[in-house]
């Protein structure tokens, strides 16, 4: 009879236990793999929205003498290739360290490209500004650079309004991902 009872109670605790969200109890726990796409997969928009800011930064240089048509046209190859999403001017300089290894441009030209972007207008080059200088003085970790890209490709941001960007930035600080004071950072880089 004690027997039965403790069976019973004993079947039943595992039963609630396993129903009402306690975790897998005598299963395997270990979590499958995921069939989703990955959420930092970069967005088609942002990477032509970076891709057009580009070129339009190529087309002054070469207007200017500093590149070709020739030149230019491998350059902007190469990034759309590269899936550059325009958010890491380290990122646009390793793009442009294989076309200098495939004799196209030369490293001062693919120095002259990143200043260029560096003091470009475009709100998307700025926040690639901001983002590496605030990601090399510490203030952000490499992680937290990568989640602020993640959420921007989720909420496919144009790349043009500061506005949305910073609610974007709220939303991360409201879930932790960055304080206040590194998101106020970015926005007072965005607005100088």
């Amino acid at each position: 009879m004690f027997a039965k009872i403790l069976g019973t109670t004993l079947a039943g605790t595992v039963f609630a236990t396993a129903a009402f969200g306690g975790g897998a109890v005598f299963a395997d726990s270990t979590p499958a793999a995921s069939t989703t796409p990955a959420a930092t997969a970069p967005a088609d928009h942002t990477n032509r929205v970076a891709v057009d800011a580009l070129r339009d930064v190529l087309n002054r240089m070469v207007r200017d003498g500093i590149l070709t048509d020739r030149q230019r046209d491998i350059v902007v190859d190469a990034v759309r290739k590269a899936d550059w999403d325009g958010y890491s001017l380290r990122r646009l300089r390793e793009i442009l360290d294989t076309v200098v290894d495939n004799g196209v441009i030369t490293g001062r030209e693919a120095d002259a490209i990143v200043d260029a972007v560096r003091h470009s207008d475009t709100v998307v080059f700025r926040l690639a500004n901001v983002l590496d200088t605030l990601t090399d003085k510490g203030v952000l970790s490499r992680d937290q650079t990568a989640a602020i890209v993640a959420a921007l490709h989720r909420a496919d941001w144009d790349g043009f309004s500061i506005d949305r960007l910073g609610r974007i930035l709220a939303e991360l600080a409201r879930h932790g991902l960055i304080s206040a004071a590194q998101r106020e950072a970015i926005m007072d880089g965005m607005r100088r």
